[in-house]
This record gives C-alpha cells, sequence and structure tokens, in this order.
C-alpha cells in the first residue's frame, strides 16, 4: 500500500525558513563571532594540511645571534651595512629585499660625528687619511644600492601625514576594471609614511613597504600587497622583490566590490578587495634556508647559496626580531612571512576567496537548510539527523579539501551552523510541540478517567442512601488528609504530589463493590443482622474482583493499584479487628487507612436509613475515641489537626444530606 505523504507542519516549517535565512544573510554581512571562528576553522585546515614545497627560489640573510656577537650590536655602521650588501650581489643574487628602514643618517660617520664634537667640545678631527666610507657611511651605502638589485623596505603611517619628502617608487601596474565604481579606491589609503633617506631611496631605484594587517585575534593571516598612496599604488616589498627579480608586466584587476587580483606576467594572484594577499604558510620557522650575516661578512658562507636567489635580508636575534602569530607558529619572524609571499608570488598559489565563494557558501546554507526544514516538517527527527550529519560532515570536508589540494578557502562555518541550529531548534520544537499535545491528550485521559470514576462511584450510590454529597466529601477529605502527612516521616515516601492527586480522584470507587449486594440488604432500614452484615462485608471483595478484572485486561498499573487498595482495604483497622482480610497496623496499605477516616466521618455525620447525622463536634469526639483501634494514630492526629478543614468540607458538599452544625466555642 503507497504511504500518504504527510501535510508539512507549519509550527516547524515556518521557524526553519526563518533561522535559514538569518544564516543566509549572515554569509553576506557576518558578525564578528563568525569571523573569528572562520580564522579559527581556517588555522585548523592550514595546519592539517599537507604544506607545498617551497620553490627553492628565496633565501635569507639572518642577522642572526651570531653575526651581533661576532659583528657587535645592531644597529651597524652603514658602511657594514654596505660591505654585506655588495657581498651578497657578487654572490648573484637576483634581488635582495632589505626588512629594514634607514630613516635617520648614520650617527656613526665621521663626518656627522666631528661636526657634533665641534660643536659639543670645541675640538676639530683631523680626517685625512681614513676611508671615504667611514667619513660618510650613508654614502658609502648608497653607492652599494645603487650599483645592486636592492630593493628598500619602508611602512606607511596610517596615523600621521608625514614624509612629504620621501623618495617612494610606485608600482608599474595597469589598472583593469570588470564594472563598478569601487576599483582601487578600495585598497588600504594611509596618509603618511616612514621612508628611508632620500638618497638611499634614490640611489636603490626601488622600494615597497613592510606593513601587515594582523586579523583581529592577532593572528596574521593575510598581508596587503598593494597599497594607495596619494593616488598611486605601491608594492609590498615581497612583491617589489619578485619585480626586482623577474620584471614583467603586472595588472591590477578590479571588479565592483573592489580589487579582485593581480595578474603578474600572465599568473593571476588572488587578493580581497583591501588588496590583501591571503598567505599560503609553508610551515613553521626555517622552511627557508638561513644564511648568517656573519659567515657573508667573513667569507666562510658558500656564494653558490645565494646565486640567482631572491634575497631577503632581515633579523631573527632575540630582542631585535619582529614576531608575528600565524596559523602554523605562535612567533615567527616577520622576515620569514616575507620570503613566505615572495614563494607563494613565485608558485602562484595564495589561498584564494574568490566571489563565487561567498555564492557557493550562500547556496549551501539555503538549501541545505531549506531541505532539512521541509524534512522535519513531515518527518521524525531520526530523518532529519540522517539528512544533517551526512550533509555536516560532507561540507566540513569538502571545506578542508578545497583549502588543502586547490588553495581555496570556502568559510564552513555558517553552512555547518545553520544545519546544526536548524536540526537542533526545529527536533526542540517537535519535542515540545509532541509534550504539549501529551500533556492534552494526558488531561483528556484524566478528565475521562474522573468522568468514569463519577459514573461507577454515582451507580453505586443509586443503589444506597448515600448520594453525590458522600461522594465529593470523602475525595476532598481524603486529599486534606493526605497533603496534612505529606511531611511527616512515615507518610512522605509515599505521599507525593501526584500520590495526593491520585487518591483524591479514585476515592469516589471505595463502595463500588455495593452494586453487587442485594438490594434486601442493601436497602433495608433497619440494622442488618449478622447474616446480613457478613453479607454487607462482601462489597469490598465484589469492589476489588471488579478492579482487578480490569487489571486483567489492561495489566499492572499503579492507578488500578491504588484505586484497588482504597476499595478493599477502607473497611480494615488498626487494630486487626476489620475486614475483609483482618490486616493490622502497617500491614493495611495508607490508602486503606486515609479512606476508612473519611469514610468514617462521613458516614457519622450524614442521614443513614438506620441512624440519623451526627454534629460535627460528636464525630470528633468519637474518631478521638477510635485512634489506636481503628485508625492509624498518626493519621487520627491528622485529622484532629485539621478538622475545621473537614467541618467546611462537610458544609460544602453537603448535598441532600443534613448539614452538620459547627458546634458552639469550636
Amino acid at each position: 500500500m503507497r504511504r500518504q505523504s504527510r501535510p508539512p507542519n507549519l509550527s516547524i516549517l515556518i521557524p526553519g525558513v526563518i533561522l535559514t535565512l538569518l544564516a543566509g544573510a549572515m554569509c553576506i554581512w557576518p558578525p564578528s563571532l563568525v569571523v573569528f571562528l572562520e580564522g579559527k576553522v581556517y588555522d585548523s585546515f592550514l595546519r592539517a594540511a599537507p604544506h607545498r614545497q617551497v620553490t627553492g627560489a628565496v633565501t635569507i640573510v639572518d642577522l642572526d645571534e651570531e653575526s651581533l656577537a661576532s659583528m657587535g650590536q645592531w644597529p651597524w655602521t652603514r658602511y657594514r651595512v654596505a660591505h654585506l650588501l655588495e657581498k651578497i650581489r657578487e654572490s648573484g643574487a637576483s634581488s635582495v629585499g632589505l626588512d629594514m628602514v634607514f630613516a635617520e643618517p648614520d650617527r656613526t660617520s665621521l663626518e656627522l660625528l666631528s661636526g657634533e664634537i665641534l660643536r659639543d667640545l670645541g675640538v676639530e678631527l683631523a680626517l685625512a687619511g681614513i676611508p671615504p666610507e667611514a667619513i660618510n657611511s650613508d654614502q658609502a651605502l648608497a653607492l652599494t644600492l645603487g650599483a645592486g638589485p636592492f630593493v628598500l623596505g619602508y611602512q606607511f603611517d596610517f596615523d600621521a601625514a608625514r614624509g612629504e619628502s620621501c623618495i617612494l617608487h610606485p608600482l608599474r601596474a595597469a589598472v583593469h576594471s570588470s564594472g563598478g565604481t569601487e576599483g582601487a579606491g578600495s585598497l588600504f589609503d594611509p596618509p603618511g609614511v616612514v621612508c628611508n633617506l632620500p638618497a638611499l631611496a634614490h640611489a636603490a631605484g626601488s622600494s615597497g613597504f613592510f606593513n601587515v594587517t594582523p586579523d583581529s585575534d592577532g593572528v596574521l593571516r593575510r598581508i596587503p600587497l598593494i597599497i594607495r598612496h596619494k593616488g598611486l599604488l605601491y608594492p609590498n616589498l615581497a612583491l617589489a622583490v619578485y619585480m626586482r627579480s623577474r620584471g614583467g608586466d603586472a595588472v591590477l584587476e578590479t571588479g565592483p566590490e573592489g580589487v579582485e587580483a593581480l595578474r603578474l606576467n600572465g599568473t593571476s594572484i588572488p587578493l580581497d578587495r583591501r588588496g590583501n594577499i591571503l598567505v599560503n604558510y609553508r610551515g613553521r620557522r626555517h622552511v627557508f634556508p638561513h644564511i648568517s650575516a656573519a659567515a657573508i661578512l667573513d667569507g666562510t658562507a658558500d656564494p653558490a647559496a645565494l646565486k640567482g636567489k631572491m634575497v631577503m635580508l632581515g633579523t631573527t636575534a632575540a630582542g631585535l626580531k619582529e614576531i608575528r602569530t600565524t596559523p602554523l607558529e605562535a612567533a615567527q619572524p616577520g622576515v620569514e612571512i616575507h620570503a613566505t609571499v615572495i614563494d607563494n608570488l613565485l608558485a602562484g598559489d595564495p589561498i584564494a576567496t574568490p566571489r563565487w565563494a561567498r555564492g557557493l557558501q550562500i547556496v549551501l546554507v539555503l538549501l541545505p537548510g531549506f531541505f532539512l526544514t521541509a524534512l522535519l516538517s513531515r518527518e521524525r527527527a531520526i530523518w532529519g539527523l540522517a539528512a544533517a550529519l551526512p550533509s555536516t560532515a560532507g561540507i566540513w570536508i569538502g571545506s578542508y579539501l578545497l583549502l588543502s589540494h586547490r588553495q581555496v578557502f570556502l568559510p564552513p562555518v555558517i553552512p555547518v551552523a545553520t544545519l546544526l541550529l536548524v536540526f537542533t531548534v526545529l527536533t526542540s520544537l517537535r519535542y515540545l510541540q509532541a509534550d504539549r499535545e501529551i500533556r492534552v491528550r494526558t488531561r483528556k485521559l484524566a478528565l475521562t478517567q474522573d468522568a468514569i470514576i463519577q459514573s461507577l462511584a454515582a451507580l453505586a450510590e443509586t443503589r444506597h442512601h448515600e448520594t453525590g454529597g458522600h461522594i465529593q466529601r470523602t475525595r476532598h477529605y481524603m486529599r486534606v488528609l493526605a497533603k496534612c502527612l505529606q511531611d511527616h516521616p512515615r507518610f512522605r515516601h509515599y505521599l507525593e504530589d501526584a500520590a495526593v492527586e491520585l487518591l483524591f480522584r479514585l476515592a469516589p470507587l471505595h463502595d463500588i463493590g455495593k452494586v453487587g449486594v442485594r438490594d434486601e440488604i442493601l436497602l433495608k432500614p433497619e440494622t442488618l443482622t449478622p447474616e446480613e452484615y457478613e453479607e454487607m462485608k462482601r462489597h469490598t471483595l465484589y469492589g476489588s474482583e471488579t478492579i482487578r478484572l480490569a487489571k486483567s485486561f489492561l495489566g499492572e498499573d499503579s492507578f488500578l493499584e491504588v484505586a484497588d487498595e482504597i476499595i478493599l482495604n477502607h473497611h480494615e483497622r488498626w487494630d486487626g479487628t476489620g475486614y475483609p482480610r483482618g490486616l493490622q497496623g502497617d500491614a493495611i496499605p495508607i490508602p486503606g487507612r486515609l479512606m476508612a477516616v473519611a469514610d468514617t466521618y462521613d458516614a457519622i455525620i450524614s442521614t443513614r436509613g438506620y441512624q440519623p447525622a451526627r454534629p460535627h463536634e460528636e464525630a470528633v469526639r468519637i474518631m478521638r475515641e477510635k485512634r489506636g483501634t481503628h485508625f492509624d494514630p498518626d493519621i487520627t492526629d491528622a485529622f484532629l489537626e485539621i478538622l475545621d478543614e473537614f467541618r467546611q468540607i462537610a458544609i460544602r458538599f453537603s448535598g441532600t444530606g443534613v448539614e452538620p452544625e459547627p458546634p458552639a466555642g469550636f
């Protein structure tokens, strides 16, 4: 037989659609928490992915601890820097980037130093016979810079407009726009710059900035490759070193949202709209060859190690190095990061976040989200789980594979979070809805049970002199008596709130067995004979048999068990002289002991065929006298504590019986 399709549950469908649409909007306007989580996921993917091998075209000349120990503290005199650069040039390096800035004249130059001594001390130093590079070390450095493939570093200042006299070297790049008005205007545009001495910058003929842009969590994942300053484009130091070595053409490609890529000699380098490159780190520290500057100066370094290489001159010495936190390393020197960017440009493999990635991210949010919503609005949660788990795993694994094998980062956080959130929220709503339906059904079932109980009790009453008032009075007696005993050490284990309400509902059944007693006995106005009394006592057994018959059909149930205990035992006595089984003391079930007090009190104050109604005061006296014989002493004491409540219940539900008069002064 073909299974009919269930109609969608709108109370599940509508919240799921709203959640999915909100998640789709977050793909376009991600909150800071999402950006933070995406960064951490990116870091974990990059650490887990197989690292690309370096091209071998980049080498680092390191101002390391050994260099400082042998040549003295940094900064060195400029003529020593010139000697170092000259040796690097002679080794055949194709380009050399200096991860440092020479913003002030060298104060160790004898020309400058002699002038300060003459001004301050009035002593003129004789400079005859001293080598020219010692007299003016800046000039010596400028001559070296002019003879080699050197690229100076500088830093843009985003806080102050300064550096009006700086000589910078713009990037010779064409701008190709594919539409829109943003274009290169989306690039960083700082007002000032901290630059090299004009003579040095003019001599080098090439320079690049070494600004970096860590994310809000302090991790350096991206670096600006191009910055706009006073209407011109300027290259990052790594890009300038690459261009000095390889030359060629550069084209900046822009779109409606800003910068998209930089094309170098036919290779497209993906950039974000601000001109940042997402660095594809090769590994931890020292993944690139390091040569000590001291080894180059003293001639012990292998010249072949620099031949044809792009060289980055920087420092890893303690106290001098510029330390950055990267996805792979908590403390990585800045010179190694510049080397990594050069290697990315050479290999053409920086991490990309293309425009289509955002569109795909939105699709991965909306389609699975809507599908899961539709599924959960029709089917059980297990089907939703069966759909959500593979989808979540597929998105997560697919994102990782894109990064590790295609160098494309598709953030999986929002798509995965959408599936998990939609599943959690909608299954919770289904649970709450089902729970509400169960409570409604339970309430209806309880009402049905009450109606059946009332009907059975009323049926028994129609065969006896008692009225419906007796039913209501005894059930309310049971409730107030049980509540009074809830904190009693002997009863609190049993008389929880649910048990008290169950006793209240079942109390009217206590005499249903009377329907099995013959009319001439049940309706006899005179006192019963011993034989007739024995027959009357069997009503407890008749009622119990009725309940047990129901139990045989419905199985064991606490509801029926308590009803049986009330019906069978409400005429048992504490001293064992009751019926039908002659139980004594605690052997009598608690419901039977409670019902005995409630039923006896109401029998005393009610008119029966063979006795008139007695006042409340006399009923209390009789009940007190039967403490410890007929009734459980503790239950009798509880009754004596709440006498007024019993009297008020008797008055409220007097029915056709005689209203008991409250005794004077009671």
